[in-house]
């Protein structure tokens, strides 16, 4: 598997910050930044940041939705679109 992250020193990037958040924006590849020899702190472009949040929440309701099952926290779909028609009627009579 081949290696995806820009690994650079904290100090390299200090003096080179332009330069690497311009490649970043460009090429959305993470940048591992090391301190000391040991990984400091990854940068993300906003939108990698956006994706990972979007399928980490998406990974939370699926989970959210196995214990539910799990549980017999559902309902069927003849018993949902029965509760929608009922919710419905009700908004169209007012």
């Amino acid at each position: 598997m081949e290696n995806v992250y820009n690994t650079r020193t904290l100090a390299d990037f200090q003096n080179n910050m332009n330069e690497y958040l311009k490649d970043l924006k460009k090429n959305k590849t993470p940048i591992v930044l090391t301190e000391n020899g040991k990984t400091a702190a990854v940068l993300l472009s906003a939108e990698k940041f956006q994706e990972m949040q979007d399928q980490i929440d998406f990974m939370r309701k699926v989970a959210q939705g196995i214990e539910d099952y799990k549980n017999d926290r559902v309902h069927s779909v003849d018993e949902t679109f029965a509760e929608l028609d009922k919710i419905i009627e009700t908004a169209e009579k007012r």
